[in-house]
């Protein structure tokens, strides 16, 4: 019989964990009951709690079983294999994961019809903000002293700051990679803050161009990453406001959105030769290079 004294046996010949999931199905069918009061009270206990805090969020809560089976099995399969030099530890590499799920949901329209409008991310920033950062980038580019971000600390300007929707700052290098291939759109405000004109969004990697990029990389093309276009984006090869890049696909590179980040973060810059993606960083030290795969057909 599979008594506590079978139980206790079993714990000489099984290792730590191996035994905990032992105990676990033993519970569950010596008292099969109480099992399920477990799993009712469960419930009534899962929380969860995305909390702001100092430099981004803190995370809290409690899940169920079925719910924390079906976040890990979503993280797994968002987490690809390490690139090479990949030194993040499986705790950053899962809380990278958690926020490509997030945007997988929010990016590909998984959140419902019943919305009139896409749920998206909002970043608010003024023309001026966007050309300081061109002329930053460029001087760090020729490695000549960065000019001032803002013309002065003035009520206006700290008001008039790259902002999320909910009034959150966003980071100057942060600001630099979601204007990479998010969607920019013009609103001409009057001295009453009434809108006298509206843009429209363009230089995305959107439709064709995006399907050519995905046909031809397959995959992140940051060196030794693997990660499958529903986690990528396309990145201007040359910048689209730092260097008047174009949207063609000759331009265009997919990597996943950590390596996107990563590549903004770490000022690597990205060269076609002879038929190969060579990544270099801040110090002209070559990262690696992909050959680009050849398109289907």
């Amino acid at each position: 019989m599979c008594d506590e004294a079978w139980l206790v046996a079993q714990a000489t010949h099984h290792p730590v964990d191996d035994f905990r999931t032992l105990v676990g199905r033993w519970a569950a069918a010596a008292d099969p009951d109480a099992d399920d009061r477990g799993y009712v009270e469960a419930c009534d206990r899962q929380h969860l709690q995305v909390s702001p805090t100092l430099d981004g969020y803190h995370v809290q809560g409690f899940l169920t079983v079925a719910a924390g089976q079906t976040l890990r099995t979503a993280l797994t399969a968002l987490t690809p294999v390490p690139a090479a030099g990949d030194t993040r530890t499986a705790d950053q590499r899962r809380a990278q994961a958690l926020g490509d799920l997030a945007r997988v949901v929010l990016e590909h329209g998984l959140t419902g019809t019943g919305r009139a409008v896409r749920p998206r991310i909002g970043v608010l920033v003024t023309h001026q903000t966007l050309q300081n950062l061109v002329d930053r980038a460029v001087a760090r580019q020729d490695h000549q002293p960065l000019p001032r971000l803002t013309p002065g600390l003035t009520p206006q300007t700290v008001a008039n700051g790259p902002q999320f929707a909910d009034g959150t700052p966003v980071p100057r290098i942060l600001l630099d990679r979601l204007a990479c291939d998010g969607e920019l759109n013009r609103y001409i405000f009057g001295p009453g803050s009434e809108v006298l004109d509206v843009g429209r969004a363009e230089r995305t990697f959107t439709g064709a161009r995006r399907n050519a990029i995905i046909a031809r990389d397959r995959h992140c093309r940051f060196p030794g990453c693997t990660a499958p276009p529903a986690i990528c984006e396309g990145h201007h090869v040359r910048h689209w406001s730092r260097d008047h890049g174009n949207t063609g696909v000759d331009n265009g590179i997919l990597l996943c959105w950590y390596h996107h980040d990563h590549v903004h973060r770490r000022g690597i810059e990205i060269h076609t030769r002879t038929g190969r993606w060579t990544f270099t960083d801040a110090t002209g030290r070559e990262v690696g290079g992909e050959v680009h795969p050849r398109p289907p057909g």
